[in-house]
């Protein structure tokens, strides 16, 4: 659909009049899901009630405010968000197509969440529903009403006049999603206060809020406008974002698909870049300001959850350090538990009395050595890498088989190692009474999550960036060409031996943070941590989310944390409810095998998910752009131009040679 140069915001054309009923019913049902089939609004009465009243409220001033933070960035987002996809839609996709996949990716899991009261096992149950609808959807050609076309032929060149109707545009989804919400919101609000459900101050506030919602969804429109007009080819050949380079290098490279997605107008506009920052923008403030809304949303247990999450942090960073190792250099390590090991022990050792005891010392004071925890971290890490060089060192002449039979070895070298030093680690009793950090008067210890529920979020920030920077760097452009033939990257001029203990180095580097994170959170050092199992489990992560991934190895770790160490690991207890659905499959298995229990069968459940995943899924969830159009390669499509089909003085050659 052509960009229509006569749009007004208030009146629109009756082409956007359809884009406005699609999208803005695509964003209100899920809203009006999560604010009245679940807890939003809730947690914004909540929250109001809470600020005027903080006496009678059950949580913190401080908790009431971070909720009222989260709760106006929310919505903000979600305004723009509107506008932009109506400003980015080219309308060839009908309907009901968007609103299917609306309510599979966003209402379902919200439901789900809702009905199981556990945000991981929710979202576990959606994934399901996911990909029973990714198959049904390859299986009935006639679903979608799409048809493939010439993907420059969708290419449209934008007028000023166009920009200025692309504007507009978004000022109607912004402002006919406000008005839309606002308008049932306060329908609600009247009901409830009719009904005495809902006080007086609510009612004012619901009247308030709906005449301050249209005139924050026309101006947050506006700024979606904004976001959408980042991503039009202009006709001048000119725009923010370079819109000549990005048309030559459209045209010129088989990256066209991937690319042309991103240009507005497009087909798919909740799969474009821009839409993808909003998603991201989101996800962050969602889990930002997770431990005030928790409370709200899923009611008592706010610290078992926080505990659970913060495990779950370690096993991110663990797999974004083994990505870097087997994803992106390509080695395949199966002893990355042996890293996690040493820098467990290195602050084990030095966060308790072990090392003074040993020593014959005089005991350090506690204070101390909760502040030394900081400088431990780098430390700790550092000793991981230095013996990740020394791994690497003897592994040099070796690729494949060889190579994982050899860190196999020391993957349980390691662990023995540390179980024999009966008289530094305590044998196989572990070290216990290990600190936990301290921080400006922070309340730290075993039974506080939150401040560890942040730390790793810091941690896990920090490997994110570390890991996009050496994958942009020119080490990290070595280590994919040795990934890809390590015969061409040494006939290249890469220096082997470096690049692959750089490797081996910076993979442990991230093992030992996690590892002295892990014995200061666990306030103890336990040798049943580290076996082969554990380091199968970590290689799991990186192949299910995707090699060489960075965010797709962030939800391999997160999936594999949740089927293996949440889910099938609690269904046993979930077996002992009468009022839980795996109570009767229990009791009806029991009935042919007696004493049987799902712990029994619990590798076998996880190896069989593993499996499925990897048939249908070989690439992995979130795979990188490279190995998605290795194992998705168009026999029509035609050879790719690379780095050497450019001459190095050619437009385009920098952005040739940079490797995703």
């Amino acid at each position: 659909m052509a960009v229509s140069t006569n749009d007004r915001w208030l009146v629109p054309a009756r082409d956007t009049r359809m884009l406005l009923v699609k999208w803005v019913l695509a964003l209100l049902v899920p809203l009006l899901v999560f604010n009245f089939a679940w807890q939003g609004d809730a947690l914004i009465n909540n929250v109001i009630l809470g600020i005027n009243n903080p006496a009678a409220a059950n949580t913190t001033l401080d908790q009431l405010i971070e909720a009222a933070v989260f709760v106006v960035v929310f919505y903000v987002v979600i305004l723009i968000l509107a506008g932009y996809l109506v400003a980015s839609d080219s309308g060839r996709r009908g309907m009901v197509e968007v609103w299917a996949d609306v309510l599979v990716f966003l209402v379902v899991p919200i439901l789900l969440i809702n009905a199981t009261a556990n945000l991981i096992l929710g979202v576990a149950v959606s994934a399901i529903v996911w990909g029973i609808y990714f198959l049904l959807r390859k299986r009935i050609p006639a679903f979608t009403r799409l048809q493939p076309q010439s993907l420059l032929d969708n290419l449209q060149v934008i007028s000023q006049e166009q920009r200025a109707a692309i504007m507009n545009r978004a000022r109607a989804g912004g402002f006919w999603l406000g008005a839309s919400l606002a308008l049932v919101w306060i329908i609600f609000d009247i009901l409830f206060y009719v009904s005495g459900q809902l006080d007086t101050e609510l009612l004012i506030f619901g009247v308030v809020r709906t005449i301050i919602l249209p005139i924050a969804g026309f101006l947050l429109g506006t700024l979606g406008g904004r976001v959408a007009l980042r991503h039009v080819l202009n006709a001048n050949g000119e725009s923010e974002n370079g819109s000549r380079q990005k048309r030559e290098r459209l045209q010129a490279t088989s990256r066209v698909r991937e690319e042309a997605a991103d240009v507005v107008p497009n087909d798919l506009p909740l799969r474009s870049k821009g839409a993808r920052n909003f998603y991201l923008l989101l996800v962050i403030v969602f889990v930002l300001f997770y431990p005030a809304i928790d409370p709200f949303l899923f009611g008592y247990g706010t610290n078992g959850r926080l505990a659970g999450y913060g495990d779950a942090g370690f096993y991110v960073i663990l797999a974004l350090g083994l990505n870097i190792v087997v994803g992106f250099a390509g080695l395949l390590d199966l002893g990355y538990v042996a890293f996690f090991a040493i820098g467990s022990y290195a602050w084990g050792m030095i966060g308790s009395t072990q090392l003074t005891n040993v020593l014959n010392l005089p005991p350090i004071n506690p204070q101390v050595l909760s502040v030394l925890f900081w400088p431990m971290l780098l430390i700790g890490a550092l000793i991981a890498a230095f013996w990740g060089v020394l791994l690497g060192a003897p592994t040099l002449r070796l690729r494949g088989d060889y190579l994982a039979i050899v860190t196999l070895g020391f993957g349980e070298i390691v662990p023995v190692f540390f179980l024999n030093l009966d008289q530094y680690t305590n044998g196989t009793n572990g070290i216990v009474g290990v600190h936990s950090p301290a921080f400006f008067g922070i309340d730290w210890s075993t039974i506080t999550p939150v401040p560890y529920y942040y730390l790793i979020l810091a941690l896990i920030a920090l490997t994110i960036f570390a890991n996009i920077r050496l994958r942009d760097s020119r080490l990290g452009r070595a280590w994919i060409a040795i990934r890809e033939d390590e015969i061409a990257a040494a006939s290249s001029g890469v220096n082997l031996v470096r690049t692959k203990l750089f490797a081996f180095g910076a993979g442990a580097f991230f093992s030992g943070i996690a590892g002295v994170y892990h014995s200061a959170k666990l306030g103890q050092v336990s040798p049943d941590n580290f076996s082969f199992g554990d380091s199968v489990i970590y290689l799991a992560m990186v192949v299910i989310g995707g090699l060489g991934s960075i965010p797709g190895v962030i939800v391999g770790a997160l999936a594999v944390y949740s089927i293996n160490l949440f889910i099938l690991a609690q269904l046993d207890s979930m077996a002992t409810d009468p009022t839980n659905f795996m109570y009767g499959v229990s009791h009806f298995i029991t009935q042919y095998i007696p004493g049987f229990t799902f712990g029994n069968i619990r590798n076998l459940v996880f190896g069989v998910i593993l499996i499925v995943i990897m048939i249908f899924r070989p690439e992995g969830l979130i795979p990188s752009a490279r190995r998605r159009r290795e194992l998705h390669h168009e026999v029509n499509e035609g050879p790719e131009e690379g780095a050497l089909d450019v001459i190095p003085t050619a437009p385009g050659f920098e952005t040739e040679v940079h490797v995703e």
